[in-house]
This record gives C-alpha cells, structure tokens and sequence, in this order.
C-alpha cells in the first residue's frame, strides 16, 4: 500500500511533534515526498522544440505547495493504451507492452494516464471511420490498469488530452469526446482524481480571449504555455488527491 502508507506515516510523525500546531503542520508538509509516474503518449514525453513538458514542470510546482516529488516521465510518443499487436502503426512499445517496466517497477505513490489521443485517431479520416483502438478497448486497458496500480496503493489520475485543432481537429475532436466520456467514467468509478484538458484549453480561450490553437500550434501538441496549463491544473489536481487522502487517515 504504497501512497496509504506514506500519509499514514507522515500523520504519525506530526501527531508526535508537541511544539505546537503550527509546526505541525509544517511538518507535515515539508515531509511529503511523492514518487510519480507520469505515463502517456507524445505529450507526455518530452519533445523538440519544448522547454519544459508538464512532467518537467511538476516538481516546482508542487514544491510550492509543500509536496516534494520525484517525477518519473513515461511517456513514448505514438503510444495508445493497447499493445503492438492491437494497433502496429508505430512501431513501438503501447501501453500494455511496457506497464510492469515503465509503471509498476517503479512502485510509484501515484501516476498519471494521459492516453486517448492516439486510441481516438481515425488513420482514414472519414467520419465514421475506425479509431485505433476501439471505445471498449480503451475502457478495458485503462481499468486493467487502474485495478492493478489501485491493488498496490498507487492513487492514479486521469487526464482527458487536449483538444485538437486544423486539419487534426473535426471529425477527429468529436471522436475525442467519446473518450473523454470514458475517462470521466472511470475517474467516477475507481475515485481517481481526474484533469480535464479538452475543456481546460476551451476555458483559456474564454478567459484570456485568445484561441486555443495558440497552444497547439501543429494541431495536436501543446506548445510551452499550453504545458504550462496542464502542468499548473496538474499540480492543482495532486494536492486535492494527497489532502483527501491525509484527511482520511487523519479521520482514523
């Protein structure tokens, strides 16, 4: 139980300082040390032309919030939630292929999926034309995996891939949706915590009234501010899981 027995021994070393509240607290915070996997596809990894990615981007975020975290990037770029053999366009390693070594192995306290860009593509862009790894398909990889990680004690977090744009956009963002309903499905399902950055690019757009292509400027990969959003809605979404689950234990 990996991520439980963290917090639970963190409450235990607070709950021992007699030198106040305060500093409790403090301590508290400051003893927080999360190992996390973030797992994905392309937009995950890190890439050309990028400063930071939003896994890059994660540990001062989180510092300022008083979590330390050791932030392991998995992310492979063309990568579905599937294996080779399901959708053999890119020729690499997916998800299911390389789970125990690029996840498991690494007993991460919590992890990231940010899939469903490549599992939603329609290759033959014909509206109702085939994703590579069918609706089903993707809802049983993801809770393969969530029930494996949950059975460890890893806490998990489930990220909707941003919204597409140009000659990606169309056809291929309605097909989108339709994961992106599964993915909120499963977060309800399996209370995982969960990050929405389809609806987070739209929301940049109407509260800075610039457009949400300026964050993806090929269509499909966010640029630097665009992974600066996801890593701050990110970050944002880590501290909810760690507090609920301190406040949890502290309950006990």
């Amino acid at each position: 139980m990996i991520f439980l027995s963290l917090v639970v021994g963190l409450l235990l070393q607070a709950r021992t300082d007699t030198s106040g509240a305060g500093y409790e607290r403090e301590i508290l915070r400051d003893s927080i040390r999360l190992k996390i996997v973030t797992f994905g596809n392309s937009i995950t990894a890190e890439r050309k032309g990028i400063q930071q990615v939003y896994a890059q981007r994660l540990p001062a975020l989180l510092a300022e919030k008083g979590i330390s975290a050791h932030v392991i990037n998995s992310g492979v770029g063309g990568s579905h939630t599937g294996r080779f053999a399901d959708h053999p366009l890119f020729k690499i390693k997916h998800a299911l292929d390389r789970f125990e070594t690029d996840v498991l192995a690494h007993k991460p306290d919590l992890v990231t999926f940010g899939f469903g860009t490549n599992d939603a593509y329609i290759d033959s862009k014909v509206k109702d034309g085939p994703s590579r790894i069918p609706l089903d398909k993707f809802r049983d990889n993801l809770t393969y995996m969530i029930k494996t990680l949950k059975a460890q004690g890893s806490e998990i977090i489930l990220i909707v891939p941003n919204i597409m744009s140009g000659q990606s956009g169309g056809i291929q963002n309605d097909r989108l949706l339709l994961y992106r309903k599964v993915l909120k499905k499963l977060s309800r399902k399996y209370h995982t915590g969960f990050v929405d950055n389809y609806m987070g690019f739209l929301d940049y757009q109407k509260k800075t009234g610039e457009p949400y292509e300026t964050l993806i400027p090929d269509g499909v990969h966010p640029n630097d501010k665009g992974h600066e959003l996801i890593a701050a809605s990110l970050a944002k979404e880590i501290e909810r899981v760690v507090n609920k689950t301190r406040k949890k234990h502290e309950a006990h």
